[in-house]
């Protein structure tokens, strides 16, 4: 089983391999850096996303449909604020509220840097009830911002402690979050920027941490430790406190349903799980969950008695474990915690009877009962991103958590996750304004003839020579879009492209005999999927190169729907195109396309069919040139062949592309995907396409 690599500010850090007699653990929350950190519509404001294959276009459909649903939604966060009333809210769409704009009412002066305060501003009443937990620095203060909308409209009640002082005084600035001050950012403690678990700021905030919510424990409450790059949807206390009508003989979670809340009851703690296939969890439950990693970054605890004295005790083997004992060498409070729950030498070393909900024999052969949290409604980010589960399972999952993000795993790769898939309320109203040129959608001839060919001889067409091809061409519209964008002066939308394979993070697997699915998300098939970005480009490197840029999600927002705010740019052959609105001729120059296009300038988006053999020439290609060089590179696709890749990749990929993506022992491979042609810096036509 693969796991996450560190993560800036996730619990998960996938690594190596487990094997079946040791657990090498996952590693938490990194906030460590200061770098820490379309359904087809008549819509104007929509990209038409044109695909060869029928699943792909059905699912980014669904992706565009859910943000529509609920965009109406989203104009008054008010209304959903916790004690508002009305049924639960439905998965978030693309953001339309203000990020600085108060959500819930919150008695000024509440909050005095106190936990207890921020308690009681979280859960009114006389008696402790259930609240969730999150844990962060002001380095990341976009995602606190998204923490807090997102919980809020969730209706979910929570507390977050500040892991230094400005965390604090942004957060008691609203009237929406519920906030303390947390010991580290008492002392003043620094952080020293190392995303190492053995950093020794690391290991003091991951004691921090577990310190925290034992003293949650302590006061009464039943807890919900989540990591900040956690989006809830939906207030999961119905659920783990199995109360409300949702509990009740016909609700969502009463007596028989799919994902019964009674059964939960009994578990003194509860976890979410690393595991790849949602499917296989809602059915196997604490047997399939035992199988992987247990991820803290969603993990709830009871304040029963022995629920409190594993909290007392993870908390103690994380700050100071035993001399010679197995948590010394543990550099993470999620890699005690799994070695807490399994027999030492066995695997998955606690008895997980199939389809329950509960794990027995868990910590020292049955301290505790450890719950399984469904995957499918818990769903962590390959579930929720790529393979869109919730979806194929037609459920309405609580959270989703940011994990198996790709690029740097950092905030920026997180954040654009988010973003795309319209669970992204921290950007203010400055961010939809200003004039856009967006890059639809389209499938290049090249991917076109290698769908025809694989349907022809039987195949399935999503391999990695239909990728290959796909990549190429998306990067050479990349290029040409990106350039005209720069010549009017406008910001990209970049398109939602489709991925017909999956993509790890490093070469250490064979995804190729896997169906080129992650290893371990066999569940059901997903393939094509619309592509994040960071299965395309590098959004570090885009950030790094601080070009500006929007996802395709944006096109959903009310004011880029209305009326006029889209046209459509015609693209035509030269010969026989006649000057006329709106309309460019193929193998154009940027200052030509400037001019004939000045009559729409103060239209919001200007949207190309495609960019195939658009631009001949630009201004300053040098400059451009080496900003291209930098921005259109594909991420790293490597994979492990079980035989010869020269034999293995044979009916895929011609013999020189295997060849030169061959590793020096034959048996791994890593595409190469070469950057788009240059633009001749003395003016002479260099399109990005043969004619």
């Amino acid at each position: 089983r693969r796991r996450e690599k560190p993560s800036l500010f996730s619990t998960t850090a996938m690594g190596a391999r487990f094997t079946a007699l040791l657990l090498v653990g996952a590693a938490s929350l990194m906030i460590l850096a200061s770098s820490m950190f379309g359904s087809s519509s008549s819509g104007a404001g929509r990209i038409v996303h044109v695909t060869e294959h029928g699943v792909a276009a059905a699912r980014q459909q669904q992706l565009a449909a859910t943000a529509a649903s609920s965009r109406s939604r989203l104009t008054n966060l008010a209304e959903a604020a916790p004690g508002g009333g009305g049924a639960a809210a439905p998965p978030l769409a693309t953001a339309t509220a203000s990020a600085a704009s108060p959500e819930r009412p919150a008695a000024r002066g509440a909050l005095d840097g106190s936990l207890e305060a921020a308690l009681r501003v979280a859960v009114p009443g006389e008696a402790p009830g259930f609240v969730m937990a999150s844990f962060a620095n002001s380095a990341l203060n976009d995602h606190l911002v998204n923490f807090v909308l997102c919980a809020v409209r969730a209706r979910a009640p929570f507390v977050i402690g500040a892991v230094d002082q400005a965390a604090f005084t942004m957060l008691s600035a609203r009237r929406d979050a519920p906030t303390y001050v947390t010991p580290m950012a008492k002392e003043g403690a620094s952080l020293d920027g190392s995303n190492q678990h053995s950093s020794g700021s690391w290991k003091r905030f991951a004691g921090m941490r577990t310190g925290e919510v034992l003293r949650m424990v302590r006061l009464g409450y039943s807890v919900l430790h989540t990591d900040i790059d956690v989006v809830w949807l939906r207030s999961p206390e119905p659920y783990l406190m199995c109360s409300g009508e949702a509990s009740r003989p016909g609700g969502e979670h009463g007596p028989g349903s799919r994902f019964e809340c009674g059964p939960l009851l009994s578990a003194d703690v509860a976890v979410s799980s690393d595991n790849m296939s949602p499917g296989r969890d809602t059915e196997g439950r604490a047997s399939y969950s035992a199988g992987g990693t247990f991820n803290t970054g969603i993990l709830f605890l009871r304040p029963t008695v022995k629920g409190r004295a594993f909290a007392e005790e993870w908390h103690a083997n994380v700050v100071s474990p035993p001399p010679g004992s197995r948590y010394v060498s543990l550099t993470s409070d999620q890699q005690v915690f799994n070695h807490m729950m399994r027999k030492p030498r066995q695997w998955p070393g606690v008895d997980a009877p199939h389809g329950s909900a509960v794990m027995r024999e868990a910590w020292d052969g049955g301290r505790v009962t450890l719950g399984s949290l469904p995957l499918a409604l818990f769903l962590n980010g390959h579930g929720y991103f790529v393979q869109r589960a919730d979806l194929r399972l037609k459920v309405s999952p609580f959270a989703v958590h940011a994990t198996y993000s790709l690029d740097n795993h950092d905030g920026v790769a997180k954040r654009q996750r988010f973003r795309e898939a319209g669970l992204w309320l921290a950007d203010g109203e400055e961010y939809f304004r200003g004039r856009f040129l967006a890059l639809n959608a389209s499938v290049p001839p090249a991917v076109a003839a290698a769908l025809g060919a694989a349907r022809s001889a039987g195949q399935s067409p999503n391999h990695i020579g239909v990728h290959a091809a796909a990549l190429r061409g998306y990067l050479a519209e990349l290029r040409d879009a990106l350039a005209l964008a720069r010549a009017l002066r406008r910001t990209l939308v970049l398109p939602r492209w489709t991925c017909y394979v999956d993509k790890l993070w490093a070469g250490s697997d064979n995804i190729i005999g896997m169906g080129f699915m992650y290893p371990g998300s066999q569940d059901a098939p997903f393939l094509p999927f619309a592509c994040p970005m960071d299965h395309v480009l590098s959004p570090a490197a885009w950030a790094k190169a601080e070009v500006d840029y929007r996802d395709a999600a944006i096109l959903d927002q009310p004011q880029l729907r209305a009326s006029g705010a889209v046209v459509d740019v015609g693209l035509e052959p030269r010969p026989g195109w006649t000057r006329k609105a709106g309309s460019l001729p193929l193998g154009t120059s940027a200052a030509e396309a400037r001019e004939l296009l000045k009559p729409l300038a103060a239209t919001p988006v200007l949207r190309l069919p495609h960019a195939r053999g658009l631009l001949c020439s630009i201004d300053d290609a040098a400059a451009f040139n080496s900003l291209a060089d930098r921005l259109l590179r594909i991420p790293t696709w490597c994979a492990k062949c079980f035989q010869p890749c020269s034999k293995e990749l044979a009916g895929w990929l011609p013999a020189e592309e295997i060849r030169r993506g061959g590793g020096w022992d034959k048996m791994s491979y890593c595409m190469k995907v070469d950057v788009p042609p240059k633009f001749d810096a003395g003016g002479a036509c260099s399109l990005n396409v043969q004619p």
